[in-house]
């Protein structure tokens, strides 16, 4: 394994990770307003701040990943479109190659049948 496809893969258990951290954390804080000694409506109202505060994060980290999928997929597209044209040009190399193997074959057997048909 290429050690890109490790990175790639490192770069997914992040994001992952920070998915973890970001639901821990809601669930700590929520945890915590409950039990504190609060009223009933500041206590929703902590709650509903949280929430919005949490749906927040968690946008800007789903499109960061999608930025992030579109540049590989970009830079895959890329390489896949170069790895193409270098097969197209070394299969038209050796077509040409082919080609001229052929045509010196056929000269040769020419100037031999000639010289047998004159002998």
């Amino acid at each position: 394994m290429s050690s890109k496809y490790h990175y790639e893969d490192k770069e997914d258990f992040n994001g992952g990770f920070v998915i973890g951290v970001l639901v821990g954390a809601t669930v700590g804080a929520l945890a915590a307003m409950l039990f504190a000694p609060k009223s009933g409506a500041e206590t929703r109202q902590q709650i509903k701040d949280l929430a919005d505060q949490q749906k927040d994060k968690l946008k800007n980290q789903w499109e960061e990943t999608k930025a992030k999928a579109a540049d590989v997929a970009g830079a895959a597209k890329e390489k896949l479109n170069s790895l193409t044209d270098q097969a197209k040009d070394a299969a038209n190399s050796y077509a040409d190659k082919a080609k001229g193997s052929a045509e010196h074959l056929a000269d040769e057997t020419k100037e031999t049948v000639d010289k047998f048909q004159n002998s």
